[in-house]
């Protein structure tokens, strides 16, 4: 079913939506939105409602914007600069990136063994990120947020 929403309390977590062919507004809980994102009043969105249920279910977010990352340039990051986590960076994700970029940095005497696994992790993840889709990359790597390989 298609609707819009009309009402979103973000400190709750619910919302309704009002159907596409004018019934009855259906409330949900932001937990069944497919791409958790901060939600709007007046976003498109398609849904399912479980019969006799008042909440919908397995929600979609039509208006959801593309990703704005490129896989290629993360993927040229994680293998040129793996070993200072640049690829994470570059996806957002601040804390990993500080992770491997301290470890490489302040171990790196350690017989160069994380500098050389941070490395190599970068390599890896970069020809994964070559292999794969776009679609593929941005479901798994920015809605998915998944911040290892």
């Amino acid at each position: 079913m298609n609707g819009t929403i009309i009402a979103y309390e973000d400190a709750r977590g619910v919302g309704l939506i009002a159907p596409e062919d004018g019934g009855n507004p259906i409330g949900f809980r932001v937990e069944d939105v497919d791409v958790p994102k901060h939600l709007n009043v007046g976003e498109a969105v398609v849904y399912s409602v479980e019969v006799g249920d008042w909440f919908a279910n397995r929600i979609a977010i039509l208006s959801a914007p593309r990703a704005t990352r490129s896989r290629i340039i993360a993927a040229l990051l994680a293998i040129f600069g793996g070993v200072l986590g640049l690829q994470k960076f570059y996806l957002g994700y601040m804390g990993t990136g500080f992770l491997i970029a301290f470890v490489s940095i302040c171990f790196w005497w350690l017989a160069l063994l994380p500098v050389l696994a941070a490395a190599g992790l970068g390599v890896i993840e970069g020809l994964i990120y070559l292999t794969m889709s776009n679609e593929t990359f941005e479901q798994r790597y920015l809605k998915g947020r998944r911040r290892w390989l």
